[in-house]
């Protein structure tokens, strides 16, 4: 198996636990003789070195040449990836399933047909378990090809009943495929445009999702295709910012797949993804009754299952409970407990910053600055909020990138730092202007802070009250609420106009 660099094969060997490493030593040993393997010897090198050395392995590796290196790594790739494949087959479904159809192959090729069959109904009948439709045309062909080609006596309508149950599956995989585009279809709308800005945008996604749909027939659909059929919805409504739709079908996609607990065995992913939804949702809505129920279930789950959850998903169990988490603070004002889910989270946030993609990075410190700020720790909250502003990734979130640059004048603002407020206004008023786009909310913003800048300190508060009733009016409008969530630059404004602190007005609310 190719690898493209030596850092794929460090970071799989940096990232096994260790019953995984133990579990490759004993397989890479199971039928040679102790001190013959290189690549044995090349793991060990990796595993005990902090980087990659090319020179420091090959003076460890005696009596190998820098040429023979390359293959050296790749066949030890390829030996770890053997080995994690076989105590991966009890815990995944999809490759227990492959496993059974290699088998029949195998028993095939050695002319063993009948025996081949039997291992065929035993997969076909896994994968009408876990619906995996792809899988299941693969063992109808396979079956179609023995029965064209030998004398099974499997009685003369095995051949109906095949060409029946393959058109069944080819339907439902016609299904799933075509709910599988949308939803595709959708998420990719949305991380290239994000929420519908206008009506004439509602208005061209609604058109495109009820055609996408018109051959869609719900009472046929297979659980799978329900549930892909849920997850479309569940975009469709979190552009249009209809969040009340969006936690109605997140809610029936998650009772759907408990109603089959096959499908959280076939895709634990997809089941968590359903909480995050819901949880993201109640955040939108303000729903903290519903978000802290839905918390405690998904972290109930995530503590029964931690120790069979893959790699993958204890990442994306990390993503979506902590962001929750830091969500459930920020909607109740409670901000002088965020310092003990602060630190839990930054601490996952180091162990896992090679898996974690940026925009994911990004939010958490978003929220962590928020928190902060609400906590009056500004100086916390700056440095957090440069982490963001000083990210060299191009268009990635300029929403947040504005938000908080917003947030970074709030703080020298409450710091009484007011050359650095009026430097910064300036510094920040051509990165605004060069967007294509302007969302109200910080338009008003920094035209308030400029005023602010220009005027004696007794008359901030008279200029403030005068930015609240613009901002409110932007409540009124679907289009521009959604800014709120992100910056509740409404409590804020009342905090400094009250004389209160900016928990006090969160919690009074």
């Amino acid at each position: 198996m190719p690898i493209s660099t030596s850092s794929e094969l460090f970071s799989l060997v940096k990232s096994l636990s260790k019953a995984e490493k133990r579990n490759f030593k004993l397989y890479a040993n199971r039928n040679h003789v102790k001190g013959e393997l290189k690549f044995i010897e090349l793991f060990e090198i990796l595993d005990k070195s902090d980087v990659f050395d090319k020179k420091q392995i090959l003076q460890e590796l005696k009596g190998l040449s820098a040429s023979k290196l390359p293959n050296l790594k790749r066949h030890l790739y390829t030996q770890i990836l053997s080995s994690l494949r076989v105590i991966t087959v009890s815990k995944r479904p999809n490759i227990e399933l492959r496993a059974l159809i290699d088998y029949a192959y195998i028993l095939y090729d050695k002319a063993f047909y009948l025996e081949a069959i039997k291992v065929l109904e035993k997969a076909k009948r896994h994968a009408e378990k876990y619906h995996s439709y792809f899988m299941h045309l693969t063992i109808l062909e396979f079956e179609k090809r023995i029965e064209s080609r030998h004398i099974t006596r499997s009685g003369k309508d095995k051949a109906y009943k095949l060409i029946k149950e393959s058109t069944f599956i080819n339907n439902k995989a016609s299904n799933a495929i075509r709910l599988s585009n949308l939803r595709t279809q959708l998420h990719g709308k949305y991380l290239q445009s994000g929420h519908c800005q206008s009506i004439e945008e509602q208005i061209e996604l609604q058109t495109y999702f009820k055609a996408a749909l018109k051959e869609v027939k719900e009472k046929d659909l297979g659980p799978i295709e329900q549930v892909y059929l849920f997850q479309s919805y569940v975009w469709y409504n979190h552009i249009l910012l209809d969040f009340k739709s969006c936690l109605k079908y997140a809610e029936k996609w998650l009772d759907l797949m408990e109603s089959k607990p096959t499908l959280i065995e076939r895709d634990v992913d997809l089941y968590l993804r359903a909480f995050h939804y819901i949880l993201s949702s109640c955040f939108h809505l303000r729903d903290q009754e519903k978000l802290n129920a839905s918390l405690i279930k998904i972290e109930h789950f995530r503590k029964s299952k931690y120790k069979r959850f893959s790699e993958l998903t204890k990442i994306i169990s990390f993503q979506y409970v902590h962001s929750a988490r830091l969500n459930k603070i920020i909607i109740n004002g409670n901000f002088q407990d965020g310092q003990k889910a602060i630190s839990r989270t930054l601490r996952r946030i180091k162990r896992y910053t090679f898996k974690l993609d940026a925009h994911r990075i990004l939010v958490f410190y978003f929220k962590i600055a928020w928190i902060y700020f609400g906590n009056q720790n500004y100086a916390k909250s700056i440095f957090y909020l440069n982490k963001i502003i000083n990210n060299q990734l191009p268009k990635l979130r300029e929403d947040l990138q504005i938000y908080s640059r917003l947030m970074f004048l709030m703080c020298h603002y409450e710091l009484s730092n007011y050359d650095v407020f009026k430097y910064s206004i300036k510094t920040f008023k051509p990165y605004f202007e060069k967007l294509e786009y302007i969302y109200p909310l910080p338009k008003i913003t920094q035209a308030t802070f400029l005023k602010i800048a220009d005027a004696p300190k007794s008359d901030h508060k008279a200029i403030m009250k005068i930015a609240l009733v613009e901002i409110k009016a932007l409540q009124e409008n679907s289009f521009y609420n959604v800014s709120f969530t992100y910056l509740d630059l409404i409590s804020w404004l009342e905090a400094k106009i009250s004389n209160k602190t900016l928990a006090a007005v969160v919690q009074q609310k």
